[in-house]
Formats: C-alpha cells, structure tokens, sequence
C-alpha cells in the first residue's frame, strides 16, 4: 500500500498540520489503525492522539470499529465533503457532445450522473426528442441504493458511505428496488469488481438502464455515463447495443479526462 507523505510545510498551526496527518493516515489503511499505531505514524503524543480523536468523532471525520480491537475508520462526514467539492468543470463539457452522439446512435436518452452526499446526482441529459423515451432532468437527486446506476456507483465508494447507506431504511419505489441490507450488501460486493451495469425496472416500473463508471487521473472516480430506455419490448440485440455503446462513451469521455489531467 502506498503511503501518503507527511506535510513539511512549515505551517503556523500545527494543530491542524498534525490533524490533517492522522486523517491521511487513516485514510491510507481503509481496515482501521488503532490510536497507538496512529500515535507512532504520526508521532502525535498519546493525550493529544485522543483529544483530536475524540473532537474528529464528534464532527463524524472519523468512526471507530464495532468489533475489537477498537481501531479508527474515516467517517462519513469526510465523504458528504468530497462530495460538495467542485467537478472537474471540463466534465460536463467534454461528455456533452459524446453524450449527444450516443443518444441519437441508439436512441435513448443518456445522461451524466454523480455522487453528491449519498445520492447521485444528474449534471448532464442528452435527449433525442423522441415521443417513445425516458425524460431525464437536470438535478434530479436519486438515492444511491435505487437503479443499478446509483448501485454501481455506490459500490465503488469508500467503506463509511456504504456503511451508513446499509444502516438506514432503504426507499422502496417498485418491487425490484433492494430493500434488503444483506441482499444490497451483496450486490454491492459483486458490482465493486464491476466499471459496466445493466438493469431495469428498480426505480421506475419498465425503465431499464445500462451504465458504466467514468474515471479521471490516478483512476479517480467522477461519475457514470447512463442510458435509460424503456426495457418493455427490448431484445437482447438492442440491450446488448445499449451496453456496448455506453462503455465506449463513457471510455471515451474518460481518456479526454486523464489526457487533460495536469502531470507532476
């Protein structure tokens, strides 16, 4: 596992340099490091180790583990920030003309969705004006455990978001919504190993979806190209179409991000 490097900044506030180091470490071994391994990385005295735990605790930047030996996890208030934070504001723009091609290619309305909290969010809709379509709105707010799209994405989140998500009441929306903690837990578990899903009829009775991961620089995580479509009357020909033609977009779009990603 790569180690992050400690700050050397000669900073006027080492109160928040040594925070800043013990959230990185943390950070760096998604498992959980106990206060003393994090009082030997970070060569924090033992007193203040627990006084910067305690206040990060409280404020949910960190979590401890249920079962011993206690160790600290990142917590979910750290995600909900990352997901505040500005989108690459080349994002939209590049994807929009893949986005538009797409549509009209196969037909269907195709959008750019993100992680905004614990809900994907959509930034982007390429429409093809067809009467026979699924309508997509900007902004529309989605829970992450509703549509294989938000599962996708979902899955491939840190271990806290997922967490907190499983510990809630799930939204039911139609039969085939996962309800269910251990069988969304297990969904999950097989879509983390996944960049492409397909699915239908788990948000909105006879809308199917088909979706793949869209990546940055480091392999970083900025959001998912999706069509939606009405899965009624399909054949496996055109899901197949679907599928295949929203993984080259999406590639596509996600080779414009690494290539335009500043290098060190």
């Amino acid at each position: 596992m790569v180690r992050q490097d400690k700050p050397t900044s000669d900073s006027s506030a080492p109160a928040v340099e040594r925070t800043i180091q013990i959230l990185r470490s943390i950070g760096s071994h998604p498992p959980g490091l106990s206060a003393q391994a994090l009082c030997s990385e970070t060569s924090t005295p033992r007193a203040t180790m627990y006084r910067i735990l305690k206040v990060l605790q409280q404020h949910g930047f960190v979590q401890q583990t249920a079962e011993p030996p206690t160790l600290y996890q990142l917590g979910p208030a750290l995600a909900q920030l990352g997901g505040m934070a500005p989108r690459p504001r080349d994002l939209v723009e590049l994807a929009r003309p893949v986005m538009q091609r797409l549509a009209f290619s196969i037909g269907e309305t195709v959008k750019l969705v993100v992680v905004d909290g614990l809900e994907a969010l959509t930034l982007a809709v390429a429409d093809t004006g067809l009467e026979a379509r699924v309508m997509s709105r900007l902004g529309t707010r989605v829970p992450l455990h509703i549509g294989v799209s938000q599962r996708l994405l979902l899955a491939h989140q840190p271990t806290p978001v997922i967490r907190q998500i499983l510990a809630e009441k799930l939204e039911k929306r139609t039969s085939r919504t996962i309800t269910n903690p251990a069988a969304l837990r297990a969904s999950l578990e097989s879509l983390c190993r996944a960049e492409s899903a397909q699915g239908q009829s788990e948000g909105t009775d006879g809308v199917g979806a088909a979706a793949t991961l869209i990546r940055g620089s480091q392999d970083r995580l900025l959001g998912a190209l999706v069509a939606v479509y009405i899965h009624t009357g399909k054949t496996a020909a055109q899901l197949t179409a679907f599928r295949l033609g929203v993984e080259q977009a999406a590639q596509e779009i996600s080779s414009w991000q690494v290539s335009l990603s500043p290098t060190r």
